[in-house]
């Protein structure tokens, strides 16, 4: 049953849907809920959700917005509060491990974020602030880079290093992450684990990097965009 959340303030209606129907997922596991559901949970009309949404798929757009800032906000807390060296190897693979749990737990949302549901475009072009806790990996490998001689000190060259080095660690953990989702980590190796698995590779490429000091041709420097929603909701209102 969805039990209604509390009343929404004048004016905050469609936060209040996102939320609602955020909490569903969260509840449910699963996508399968109608936008009368939602509504039902925010204790408004059936016909209320459609003064801020086209549809569903219009209000998970939204949804999906919330579980990047979720992710970002756990990514954010694992580097600031893992206890590892800030420089470590430890430090990347638990953030590497963080991702992990963030796909286990919130597998849903997890789904959500990359699926392609008819928009990939869209997401495609707006993709880069709502990933901003992909950054968060970016600066503790800017870090773990820094005490490097191929790093050198060239600021161009740094941030492409850094970038190319957590692009790979990044694809290495959510790949573990689909594999186990989809039950097939274990599929040839039965003894698979995801952490052990992630920690162990991370370790094997970390300490097999060998980068060209020379500096590609065009190199882009990431910029860092800070975590925004279309919702307009805070990261406090967060039911991730």
């Amino acid at each position: 049953m969805n039990t209604p959340t509390k009343s929404y303030h004048h004016g905050n209606l469609r936060d209040a849907l996102i939320v609602a129907a955020a909490e569903i997922i969260e509840q449910q596991g699963s996508l399968e809920f109608s936008i009368t559901d939602a509504a039902r949970r925010a204790g408004v009309s059936a016909a209320a959700p459609y003064r801020h949404f086209k549809d569903k798929e219009d209000l998970l757009h939204n949804v999906r917005d919330l579980a990047f800032m979720g992710l970002r906000t756990a990514l954010v807390e694992t580097a600031e509060c893992s206890g590892h060296p800030s420089n470590s190897q430890d430090k990347i693979i638990a953030i590497g491990q963080t991702y992990l749990r963030f796909a286990r737990e919130k597998s849903a949302f997890f789904g959500l974020m990359w699926e392609d549901r008819g928009n990939m475009a869209e997401i495609r072009d707006s993709i880069e602030h709502k990933m901003s806790g992909f950054y968060i990996l970016v600066g503790v490998v800017r870090g773990y880079c820094s005490t490097l001689p191929e790093y050198g000190d060239d600021q161009e060259s740094q941030e492409a290093m850094a970038l190319a080095i957590a692009t790979q660690l990044w694809a290495l953990a959510h790949g573990i992450a689909t594999l186990e989702l989809n039950h097939m980590l274990d599929l040839f190796d039965r003894d698979a684990a995801a952490e052990r698995l992630l920690a162990t590779s991370t370790r094997a490429l970390l300490n097999g990097l060998h980068v060209s000091t020379a500096r590609p041709e065009k190199l882009q420097r990431p910029v860092k965009r800070e975590a925004s929603s279309s919702s307009g909701l805070s990261q406090q209102e967060l039911p991730l």
